[in-house]
């Protein structure tokens, strides 16, 4: 009997942790106000509200955009609005504090983020903020983003890809159709960096991917019998010299991710783990440096499923440009190479919002690795390293795993929400017609340089 066709769907609801980030703006009430209560009625935001008493409530400031509107319509200019200096403390000049707080918006409420009173930051800027989105392609209202009536396709496949299909003469396939697994979503969970609340986290981040549908990378040494039960929706990352320890988790995962140290040896450690799991989808968790291009090209023949190239987020501070030129770089290689679509090509680094997805997968990549971003959505204080700092206040207590994972879903959810905006805008209605679709794109550098010339 034919099954019913499910739509996908992230359920998300609001998610508040003890951690409280400090508001962006600060609003004051002066001694000199008489109550008039303009200010009630002009703000939309629930900044201020009226008391029982018929008097005006001290101003949320945790509700206020910015908009200015109360400190203008105020008859004897009683209020003011500054910046709050505590906010401008948080974060760093990549994951910025606006940065920091939508991502924490987004995590507490599974909603786009709307500030209501315009772009006020800089026209363009570097690495994936050099790049700015095409949607003259839009072609009708039905596929308009989450808004529209035509279902809108995220889902990627994970796998190895034949570049043709071979029939015998009788006209059967005569090809071995590699394994391939479909989420729904392009975008995996990274691993925890170590923590004080290490077990607790992990266990939210995979009850999180297992509710998404999608997988949590989890290092193999990490990996403890409370998440077994979630085996479906976990990528166990192994050191590739220490495969013979970890054959448990080979046998009941559906993908491992191996760390290599010899990459000449890659095709014994493949055959050593198919004789583990025949169906196991193999990943290489390789960074982005100058032998990439190499590395991508030797691992893609040598028969690995998934390529897992990652740039630490530090680096990213220092020089934005390099994730951009990194996920082009190995795609193009690739596809020179005549074997793009035989490889899945995950990539990770500079993730810090939700435009980022479809610009990474634009610039050549399949899906991307989130790990900084859901971090910051449980309250880190944007650590890097191997370790969070001590007074990160990313704590997470036992009875806070349900909304933990809970906040992780609600982040997928609105970041979700935003590719479906840039699909529609793009005319697009799967995902998978959007990699390496530099032409619905442009980018900053090239306009410059084209309409200002090389010597600008």
């Amino acid at each position: 009997m034919a099954t019913a066709f499910e739509r996908y769907h992230i359920e998300t609801k609001d998610a508040v942790l003890k951690i409280k980030f400090p508001s962006k703006f600060i609003v004051k009430r002066y001694n000199n106000c008489l109550n008039v209560q303009e200010c009630t009625q002009t703000c939309i935001y629930d900044v201020h509200k009226r008391k029982d008493d018929g008097h005006v409530n001290e101003p949320n400031t945790d509700l206020c955009r910015g908009c200015h509107l109360c400190t203008l319509v105020c008859p004897k200019n009683g209020l003011v609005l500054q910046i709050n200096p505590d906010f401008e403390t948080v974060g760093d000049s990549y994951f910025t504090p606006d940065r920091i707080k939508t991502i924490s918006f987004e995590a507490e409420t599974g909603r786009i983020p709307v500030s209501g009173t315009g772009y006020k930051g800089l026209f363009a800027g570097k690495g994936f903020d050099g790049i700015w989105f095409d949607f003259s392609e839009i072609v009708r209202p039905t596929r308009d983003g989450i808004h529209g009536r035509e279902y809108i396709s995220t889902s990627v496949d994970l796998g190895r890809k034949l570049p043709y299909l071979r029939f015998n003469n009788s006209g059967i396939l005569h090809s071995q159709i590699p394994q391939t697994i479909e989420i729904p979503i392009p975008m995996i969970l990274d691993a925890t960096c170590p923590s004080a609340s290490g077990d607790f986290l992990r266990l939210a981040v995979v009850k999180a991917a297992l509710k998404l549908k999608t997988f949590a990378i989890v290092k193999a040494d990490e990996y403890s019998n409370d998440l077994i039960a979630y085996a479906s929706n976990i990528i166990p990352r192994l050191p590739s010299e220490h495969v013979e320890i970890f054959t448990h988790l080979i046998k009941i995962s559906q993908v491992i991710e191996i760390e290599i140290q010899n990459k000449e040896k890659i095709a014994d450690l493949l055959e050593e783990i198919k004789t583990h799991n025949q169906n196991v989808l193999v990943s290489v968790h390789l960074p982005y440096d100058e032998t990439s291009v190499e590395q991508a090209l030797m691992l893609t023949k040598s028969g690995v499923d998934i390529l897992h190239f990652y740039l630490p987020d530090d680096i990213c501070i220092q020089d934005p440009e390099r994730i951009v030129t990194s996920i082009r770089t190995v795609h193009t290689s690739l596809g020179n190479a005549g074997v793009r679509d035989e490889i899945t090509f995950i990539s990770a680094g500079g993730i810090a919002e939700a435009a980022h997805v479809p610009k990474s997968i634009i610039l050549g990549a399949d899906a991307v690795s989130i790990g900084r971003a859901y971090h910051i959505a449980l309250g880190c204080k944007a650590c890097y390293g191997k370790n969070h700092i001590s007074d990160c206040p990313l704590k997470i207590e036992e009875e806070e795993s349900e909304i933990v994972s809970q906040r992780i879903i609600n982040l997928i959810g609105a970041w979700r929400d935003q590719l479906f905006e840039v699909l529609g805008g793009m005319g697009l209605r799967e995902l998978r017609r959007q990699r390496g679709e530099r032409g619905r794109t442009l980018f900053y550098e090239e306009l410059e340089e084209k309409i200002f010339g090389e010597n600008r």
